[in-house]
């Protein structure tokens, strides 16, 4: 098998219409010229296909999850060139992949990331060649070379393949686990283990186009049922698959809730998924879902690559460079009962020169970290860092990013009426939108945006001494943190002093729990502030139809209507504010007013699954509702101002 090649390529124009059309082109934009392109947005479309020559365009920016996919596509004895504008200015050059992840509203420049490149590219010995050396280097290419192709179905299982599934079809277990990094034939796998198994066999993915591959080896009937629709018909039937196989691929995509659910029925099931992936997932995953785990099984990974060289350096550059490979890097700290703890403060550089065991803490703690965590941990700005450390590494982080302290006044207003969603400030945004309430981007704040403690030092009480390290250091008027909802982490943060603001409507895909924020007040304003949104909060849970309100809203249902929940209603009516976080208001407002006046509101209200069908539409029923309380609160003004001084009053 040849050895792929990897070679940069400085160019600042480099004439795309005299390369011949067999090469791929990825970049932000279409090139001139008749050559296969792919835009760098659109690159997971190119997931099961092969190809002999690709040039990545990074002249604008540095987008590294579509540089891991094209190095995945690459053929054995193909070419990846890199194009970049400059090598020596890299590092003073604005990225524009910065937009992604910087919070900035225009690109930044990246020294840091430029310069682990750099360092890697020297390491590795990869050429760097202008346009002349290019084109004299090119290997010359045959007019009958088919360019992309699908990858090969029709091979026998290898070796290592052959002894998992032999392993598999024992049935010695309940549940197996296939991991491999891309490239190794874990779909390939599953599609012939499927065809050797005599019994049904169900199928899941995070979506269809996921299992395009695998459908390539499978020659039985297969069914495919998306994760939600299957977790639906297990909660109806628990024991409608207890005879059958179920294969889940991409497993780490799929939330851990929906994942419990499958793991307690089906008499077999085989969760596969990739580690070492741009996507985020790892080893993190593996860990957090076998703990909850009560059934028996096995693990087996497949670490042979199938389209490339053991030995291939492509793959083992982009894995340093992305730190895709953290987790297997690092050692975690031994936990010793009498071990000593040191709590710091760590600037973005300091942590830079942590980077891999940091990465690989957060990696393993939150197994959706990716390598735009990375880059944002390497460049973006206004970033804050504590460390609890043992003498033999980090045992903790808690990774925070400054928002807030916006002067803006249109910008502000544009932001509470959701017509302008600007980069970054997530909580304060998000806040300034659902409450209408300026201060959250007036004031200035803290995020905590990760959290992670090794595994075998948890339970110590060492999250708690990090947070209480950063409510004694931060300058600022209150700190904000958002985490999926459990009781366990509503627990952990009750008892760090933060307090519920609120509930997502839908949950977060990564953890199947509602997203909940919660704030903690520092500053004499800031304190008013949390206070205010805490009781806005308790007040409007018991009048919301969220899911979690039965099992957490203590406030007694209070139908009368205050300032407030006019102006919530007026940025519902006239803006666009949601439904779900005006709902409270409108249910007051409906209990004060004559319901022959709100009919489509009455009807909502009541049946809770108004279909939008008979609306046109999703947008045009949200449109009628808001037509339908503007014209109530014109006809009400004068009642409903009585009535906020009369409750004001009381």
């Amino acid at each position: 098998m040849l050895p792929r090649r990897l070679q940069f390529v400085l160019a600042q124009n480099l004439e795309a219409n005299l390369l011949p059309p067999h090469l791929l082109w990825i970049g932000a934009e279409k090139p001139t010229g008749d050559v296969l392109f792919q835009s760098i947005s659109a690159v997971r479309n190119l997931l099961g296909q092969e190809f002999d020559e690709i040039i990545f365009d990074c002249r604008n920016g540095f987008h590294c999850e579509a540089l891991a996919i094209a190095a995945g596509t690459l053929k054995a004895g193909g070419t990846l060139s890199i194009l970049l504008a400059d090598w020596q200015g890299l590092a003073q050059q604005k990225d524009a992949d910065s937009l992604r992840w910087s919070g900035e509203s225009e690109p930044i420049c990246t020294p840091n990331f430029v310069q682990r490149l750099q360092r890697l590219v020297q390491q590795y010995g990869f050429p760097r060649l202008n346009q002349n050396e290019f084109s004299q280097a090119r290997p010359s290419q045959k007019s009958a070379v088919v360019f992309a192709q699908e990858i090969s179905s029709i091979s026998p299982p290898t070796a290592q393949q052959e002894r998992i599934i032999r392993q598999i079809l024992r049935q010695e277990a309940e549940i197996y686990f296939l991991t491999a990094k891309r490239g190794r034939g874990k779909s390939a796998l599953l599609g012939l283990l499927a065809n050797r198994l005599n019994a049904r066999i169900f199928l899941t993915a995070p979506n269809k186009s996921a299992v395009n591959i695998l459908n390539d080896f499978i020659r039985r009937d297969v069914e495919f049922i998306a994760p939600d629709e299957l977790a639906a018909l297990l909660r109806r039937d628990p024991m409608i698959y207890a005879q059958d196989w179920l294969f889940v691929d991409e497993a780490a995509m799929i939330p851990l809730a929906l994942l419990e659910t499958f793991s307690q029925s089906f008499k077999h099931i085989v969760f596969s998924t990739t580690i070492h992936c741009y996507e985020g997932t790892g080893r993190g995953f593996e860990l957090k879902f076998k703990r909850k785990l009560h059934r028996t099984f096995q693990h087996f990974e497949l670490t042979q690559p199938l389209r490339w060289r053991s030995d291939d350096a492509i793959e083992t550059f982009i894995d340093e460079l992305l730190l895709l490979n953290a987790e297997d890097r690092i050692t975690p700290p031994i936990y010793h009962s009498n071990a000593k703890l040191f709590l710091k403060s760590a600037t973005q550089q300091e942590v830079i020169r942590y980077i891999d065991d940091f990465y690989a803490l957060l990696t393993a703690a939150h197994y959706r970290t990716a390598p735009l965590d990375l880059r944002r941990l390497l460049d973006a700005r206004k970033q804050h860092f504590q460390l609890a450390l043992s003498q033999e590494g980090i045992v903790g982080a808690v990774w925070a990013t400054e928002e807030g302290g916006m002067q803006d006044q249109a910008l502000i207003r544009d932001i509470c009426r959701g017509t302008r969603r600007p980069k970054g400030n997530l909580a304060a945004q998000l806040l300034a939108f659902c409450y209408t309430a300026e201060q959250a981007c007036r004031l200035t704040s803290l995020r905590v945006s990760r959290i992670a403690v090794q595994t075998n030092w948890q339970g110590k009480g060492i999250g708690r001494q990090l947070i209480k390290k950063v409510q004694r250091e931060a300058k600022t008027d209150f700190l904000s943190v958002s985490f999926g909802y459990t009781e366990e982490l509503a627990n952990f943060w009750q008892k760090c002093g933060f307090n519920l603001v609120h509930f997502a409507e839908t949950r977060e895909a990564s953890s199947g729990c509602y997203s909940a924020l919660a704030l903690y007040p520092l500053s004499e304003n800031g304190k008013a502030f949390c206070q205010s949104l805490q009781a806005r909060f308790a007040r409007n849970l018991s009048l919301s139809f969220h899911p979690l309100a039965a099992k957490i809203a203590q406030h007694p249902i209070d139908f009368a209507l205050n300032d407030d929940d006019l102006q919530t209603l007026r940025y519902f009516a006239d803006f666009h504010l949601t439904l779900s976080a005006a709902l409270p208001a409108i249910r007051r407002l409906v209990h004060l007013a004559d319901q022959q006046n709100c009919p489509l509101l009455c009807d909502y209200l009541t049946n809770k699954q108004q279909t939008a069908t008979l609306f046109g539409g999703r947008k045009n029923q949200l449109q009628s509702y808001r037509e339908e309380v503007k014209k109530m609160l014109q006809k009400y003004k004068t009642l409903l101002l009585f009535d906020c001084i009369e409750g004001g009053e009381k």
